[in-house]
């Protein structure tokens, strides 16, 4: 049994206030990331009242805070350190997401180092509801967008009214839509999980309650969402084209999800639990400080520290070679801030090529901003995997609202390994910059306009990458 110490407990305050320093220190730059996203983004803007919704949630139920022994204890030490690598390995792999996931997760098991395993169970969700500060869930985006669109399309025929899909486009008689980014309802579905989250704690004490209002929290902004789409469509396809085609629908969109929560509470208010009193927590134990887990957090917080240090950072330069109007192409392939980059157009090609730091002080070679093509102005109508000199490439087929076909290859090179995945990418990324092995990065892509069916601008393609791989030739240039 470790010994128990009180509050007041000016040693205590004193290592907590130098573990806290140490990792306000050590992520700096992912919090203020963070919060540069909660600024810009309304899927996010709600991360700026997590943090005085949970230090609420404390207050609320200080009594047991003011008056209970703490008890240092070994088991946040593990989490601790894996919250930590995290953070080493989503810095080296340039992953801002992770990152500031680390320095959620690594600040909760701090407060549970520090105050004992019983008062952070009891804190158990004032803690976890932290991580809703993290501005993550936008993967779900492309998976949202088709639940979307089958929402729709599935309404439309209940109604009677003709449609057509193509992906993420839907016709009807009097005009075409498509389900964009903004309509996947990602935002609502984060605004909802969050606030049902928290409803639910505070609305019911059982736990299968609390459990089954946030899968109805989750649910509930998906089929709302669905049905808000479908009438989109629907209005402007009896209003002849009048009404919800602008930015009209966007206010619609966030009326009506105003009105989904109000019943999403509505219906919750009905199976609430009576409050009951809290556990309250005995005092009789004194002791000191369990120093020795403390000192081994703080020479984990500086061990991370080192290691970040270590990895080596490239110098953007001031001035670069390429111009703005050459990082334009016909497909909308977009790489900002490269070290170096060609792009090179034929009479039937587009030849695209752009190298990076895998760690540099602007700019990176995965992120949400470099598209391999623009989703605004083309949709995905298929894609497969291919091999160039034995290493994998994706060819993917587009399509515009006007009907325009065109058809790209690309593939990441990271040092010596070839992949299309960005996850893979990511982790061969930092698996290089740690191992020192290889520092940089490159996107490489060709494309083809329409080559009249997709046999045979696969093959064309092929043969054009094979070429440029072998050789050297546009891949090896450099404007």
């Amino acid at each position: 049994m470790t010994a128990g110490i009180t509050v007041n407990h000016k040693r205590f305050f004193a290592v907590a206030s130098v573990l806290l320093l140490v990792w306000l220190g050590l992520y700096k730059d992912a919090l203020i990331a963070m919060e540069s996203i909660w600024s810009r983004s309304d899927t996010f803007a709600h991360g700026y009242f997590i943090f005085p919704i949970s230090f609420w949630l404390f207050w609320r139920d200080r009594e047991a805070l003011l008056q209970a022994q703490f008890k240092q204890s070994w088991l946040p030490l593990p989490f601790l350190i894996g919250a930590l690598t995290l953070g080493v390995f989503s810095y080296a792999a340039d992953i801002s997401v992770l990152s500031q996931l680390s320095a959620i997760a690594s600040l909760i098991t701090l407060v549970w180092l520090l105050i004992g395993n019983k008062l952070a169970w009891r804190y158990k969700f004032p803690l976890a509801f932290l991580l809703f500060s993290v501005p993550m869930g936008e993967s779900l985006i492309p998976w949202l967008q088709d639940v979307t669109a089958w929402f729709t399309v599935a309404f439309l025929k209940m109604n009677g009214i003709p449609v057509f899909r193509d992906g993420l486009y839907i016709q009807v008689p009097t005009g075409m839509f498509e389900v964009a980014v903004a309509c996947s309802g990602i935002r609502y579905l984060i605004a909802s999980v969050a606030v049902g989250t928290l409803y639910a704690y505070l609305t019911y004490n059982k736990p299968y309650k609390q459990w089954l209002f946030v899968s109805f929290a989750i649910v509930l902004p998906i089929l709302a969402n669905g049905i808000r789409a479908y009438g989109i469509v629907a209005i402007a396809y009896y209003s002849d084209m009048k009404y919800a085609t602008g930015a009209d629908h966007l206010v619609y969109g966030w009326v009506f999800f105003g009105v989904v929560i109000m019943i999403m509470f509505w219906i919750g208010g009905f199976f609430a639990d009576s409050e009951q009193s809290k556990e309250k927590f005995s005092v009789n134990q004194q002791g000191q400080v369990q120093y020795l887990p403390l000192a081994v957090a703080l020479l984990a917080l500086f061990g991370s520290y080192i290691l970040l240090k270590a990895i080596p950072v490239v110098e953007l330069p001031s001035k670069q070679s390429v111009s703005k109007e050459k990082l334009a192409s016909t497909w909308g392939i977009k790489f900002e801030d490269p070290l170096q980059m060609s792009h090179i157009k034929t009479q039937k090609l587009e030849i695209y090529r752009a190298e990076y730091a895998n760690k540099q002080t602007k700019g990176e070679l995965i992120t949400w901003q470099n598209v391999t093509h623009n989703p605004e102005q083309w949709t995905e109508v298929a894609n497969e995997e291919v091999e160039i000199a034995n290493n994998p490439a994706k060819l993917v087929h587009l399509r515009s609202i006007n009907g325009d076909a065109r058809s790209y290859l690309y593939q990441y090179k990271i040092g010596d390994f070839y992949t299309f995945s960005k996850r893979m990418a990511k982790l061969m990324q930092a698996w290089n910059s740690l191992s020192r092995r290889s520092d940089y990065s490159e996107i490489r892509a060709i494309s083809v306009a329409d080559a009249h069916s997709n046999d045979v601008a696969k093959a064309l393609l092929i043969r054009a990458f094979t070429k440029a791989q072998a050789q050297g030739g546009a891949f090896g240039h450099t404007e």
